[in-house]
C-alpha cells in the first residue's frame, strides 16, 4: 500500500513537469526558424519595436497610488451593514504595510450606483492635518466613506 501511495505521488509531482517541458522548447524552435529565414534588417526593426513595446507595458502597469498613515485605532471590523451610492465612484485596492502603520490606496475600477453594498470594514486615515475614512465594499475594494451612504437603496418614484 505504502509503495503505491509513493509510486501516486511521485506521478503527480513528475507529470506537469513532463508535459510542460516540450511545450517550452517547441515554443523557441518557431522563433530560431524565423530568425534563419528572415533578412537582417526586418530582424532589427522587429527587434526595437518589441524593445518599445516592452518599456511602454511597464510604464502603464506601474501604477502609483496614494499612501496614508493610519490614525489610531484606525481599522475597524464589524458585522456586514448595507450602504449605498447615488453615482458611480472610484474603487481602491488597499495594500497594507507591515511592518508600518501606512496603507496605499490605488485605483481598482468604478463602483455602480444605486444598488446596495455590504461593507465589513472601515479604516480611518491621515495624510497631513486631513482625515479620511475608507469603507471596504465586500469583493470589489475600498471606498470613500464620504461617497457612501448608510442604509439601503431605494428608488425614487
Amino acid at each position: 500500500m505504502k509503495k503505491f501511495a509513493t509510486m501516486i505521488t511521485v506521478a503527480s509531482l513528475a507529470l506537469p513537469l513532463a508535459l510542460a517541458a516540450p511545450f517550452a522548447v517547441t515554443s523557441a524552435l518557431p522563433a530560431a526558424n524565423a530568425a534563419t529565414t528572415t533578412t537582417k534588417a526586418p530582424a532589427k526593426k522587429a527587434a526595437t519595436t518589441t524593445t518599445k513595446k516592452s518599456a511602454a507595458t511597464t510604464k502603464t502597469t506601474a501604477t502609483k497610488g496614494v499612501t496614508y498613515t493610519i490614525a489610531k485605532n484606525g481599522v475597524k471590523n464589524f458585522k456586514a451593514q448595507s450602504y449605498h451610492i447615488k453615482a458611480n465612484v472610484n474603487v481602491y485596492k488597499g495594500f497594507f504595510y507591515a511592518d508600518a502603520g501606512k496603507v496605499t490606496f490605488t485605483k481598482k475600477g468604478v463602483l455602480k450606483g444605486g444598488v446596495t453594498y455590504k461593507v465589513t470594514r472601515s479604516v480611518a486615515v491621515t495624510k497631513g492635518s486631513k482625515t479620511s475614512t475608507f469603507l471596504y465594499v465586500k469583493g470589489q475594494g475600498y471606498v470613500s466613506a464620504a461617497q457612501m451612504t448608510k442604509g439601503a437603496y431605494m428608488q425614487a418614484d
